[in-house]
């Protein structure tokens, strides 16, 4: 509906060009993301057939505002997912020529509206679930490549992230949120994990012995990233338990990282040793966590066998 009606408006000159472009490049971007998304939860893995024929979702490309289109849309079936996923690198791929970069965006929407670096990272996580390990390396290589303005970088500690949720240079894509527009005490994250402490971290996860006791992502204190309540352990990432403000973030350059060191990582011939991209690509993200990276770091060693 909204590919259709500034289309629309383009032609009667309601809005510009520029202005309407970037308005249907975030309509492409977000079709692409929420099929994704039902990808995920009502339809096999991309590999449970061999071309990716077994049934995807019906993915909706036209609006269905009239009775003609209303009855179209009924009789519509399932794509498969081969063509859900062809659909859905298609739509990123035209969200990508028509959105603006962060630099043309200024305070929150930096990373609470569609920019050209969001639609490069989902390429990213769509193409990982399509094991396509070439186009992700393309991708994601293209995303670091980002320059000015434009570029992206990992916050040197992990708990900037959270606590400059709308500010920080890592966060590609976000959800917005603020006092007068949140999910609420049911929903709102910082009201699950803080508040009213629904939800806490695992004792498996927390005593597995990977897991460095001197990690930077284990601190409890009051400016850390964990909140010790009588034993029991509680993320402190959300923090506004009062307005429920802090950003849902939904894709962050942590991610294609670790998408990129396992592209890296899958299409290497092994030969005894990690590749040593995939290793690179793995200790930049891990590092910034360690206290001691210069002999905390993951090496070729790690992975003898």
């Amino acid at each position: 509906i909204v590919l259709e009606g500034v289309t629309d408006a383009v032609s009667k000159n309601i809005i510009t060009a520029a202005q309407g472009n970037i308005y249907l490049g975030e309509a492409y971007f977000f079709r692409a993301i929420t099929h994704l998304e039902l990808l995920f939860h009502f339809a096999r893995p991309y590999k449970f057939t061999a071309n990716a024929s077994h049934p995807g979702v019906p993915y909706r490309e036209r609006a269905y505002n009239t009775l003609s289109s209303a009855q179209e849309g009924t009789a519509q079936g399932r794509n498969t997912v081969a063509e859900c996923y062809q659909k859905i690198i298609a739509d990123l791929n035209q969200a990508e020529s028509l959105l603006p970069g962060k630099s043309a965006r200024s305070g929150n929407p930096k990373i609470t509206r569609a920019t050209k670096g969001a639609a490069i990272a989902y390429k990213t996580r769509a193409y990982l679930h399509m094991w396509d390990w070439p186009n992700l390396k393309t991708e994601g290589n293209k995303l670091l490549a980002l320059a000015g303005g434009d570029a992206y970088s990992l916050t040197p500690d992990p708990v900037t992230v959270w606590t400059s949720n709308y500010g920080n240079s890592e966060s590609i894509f976000s959800m917005e949120n603020s006092s007068t527009n949140n999910p609420g005490v049911n929903a709102a994250l910082p009201q699950m994990y803080k508040r009213r402490r629904l939800i806490n971290i695992s004792p498996i996860i927390w005593r597995n012995p990977l897991w460095l006791t001197d990690d930077k992502r284990r601190n409890t204190s009051a400016s850390g990233m964990v909140i010790d309540v009588g034993g029991v352990l509680y993320t402190h990432k959300y923090r506004d338990d009062v307005n429920s403000s802090d950003a849902s973030p939904v894709i962050r350059l942590a991610e294609v990282y670790l998408n990129l060191a396992e592209a890296y990582c899958r299409t290497a011939t092994m030969t005894g040793a990690p590749d040593p991209t995939a290793l690179g690509h793995l200790n930049t993200l891990r590092n910034r966590s360690l206290a001691t990276p210069a002999t905390q770091a993951y090496t070729a060693a790690s992975f003898a066998d």
